[in-house]
């Protein structure tokens, strides 16, 4: 999703752990040039033109299945505060105030996720911040992380603060790509998943345990599969392999996006089993 396709760049693995980790980095300074017209999730539905209104009633799907998601995990009441780190465009916050009528905060590195959208999100707490920035007495009840992990340059050091400002009853529930899964093993260097150079590390089941447990956080549950329909990164991926240019109007890709849609669906039946891209995994303070 970039829009000189000619760039290369290079992950490497630890021959230990199986972390594989983009290396070496683009520099922080200039990260925001990645993130343009081309990167389709800022875009968000008004990317797909006339059906713009089909693609926003799947978002508002999307964000009760996370709302559900945090629900499950954890008993939200009205006191509760829910912290969600890498907001992006943040209609998942404002489900969370109309659902569960919590308190909530959402923090992202840039503000292009909500900047256009004032009037929608302007009763909600949205911060450009990162989480060092985050008050020592902040004491969230539930932190979301829905595909922010695998673009976090610290993920050790930020995890860590994240344990020292919760509660020990707090839930962190992280939704990110799984390395070792069976769209990665079809696509290779297609998978839409290395989304270079934005995500930093990709994980695995075991190098994430790894990781939480090292930063102070026990996992309580590893899900093969997450709230966004694995569909969606077998379609980027391939998108990727015809060398689409991300920046256009999407309405022409729209019906073959929902024919490739429906015939996948009776693969989604495997993703309780084994993971089909995505992965949840669910802690709480050690």
């Amino acid at each position: 999703m970039h829009s000189d396709n000619n760039e290369q760049f290079n992950f490497d693995q630890c021959t230990d752990c199986k972390l594989v980790f983009l290396n070496p980095r683009v520099s922080l300074g200039q990260l925001k040039n990645y993130y343009t017209s081309y990167y389709l999730p800022y875009r968000g539905a008004k990317a797909w033109g006339k059906y713009e209104q089909l693609v926003e009633n799947s978002q508002q799907k999307l964000d009760l299945k996370r709302v559900k998601r945090v629900s499950d995990s954890y008993k939200v009441t009205t006191e509760s505060l829910l912290l969600d780190v890498g907001c992006g465009q943040p209609s998942f916050l404002k489900a969370c105030q109309q659902e569960l009528k919590c308190k909530t905060l959402g923090i992202d590195f840039s503000d292009e996720g909500w900047i256009d959208d004032n009037s929608q999100y302007e009763d909600l707490d949205l911060k450009v911040a990162e989480i060092k920035d985050l008050p020592s007495s902040l004491e969230p009840d539930v932190i979301t992380m829905w595909h922010y992990l695998e673009h976090d340059y610290t993920p050790y050091e930020n995890l860590q603060y994240l344990k020292s400002i919760s509660k020990p009853a707090t839930k962190l529930i992280i939704e990110i790509p799984n390395f070792d899964s069976l769209s990665r093993k079809k696509y290779g260097k297609n998978w839409a998943g290395w989304h270079t150079p934005r995500h930093i590390s990709l994980f695995s089941p075991e190098n994430v345990t790894l990781l939480l447990e090292k930063s102070g956080w026990r996992v309580t549950e590893l899900l093969t599969h997450g709230t966004m329909d694995p569909y969606l990164l077998y379609w980027m991926s391939e998108m990727e392999q015809k060398g689409i240019k991300w920046d256009k109007n999407m309405e022409s890709e729209f019906w073959k996006f929902v024919i490739g849609m429906v015939k996948f669906m009776p693969r989604k039946w495997m993703e309780k089993k084994t993971s089909l891209g995505i992965m949840t995994v669910i802690a709480t303070p050690i």
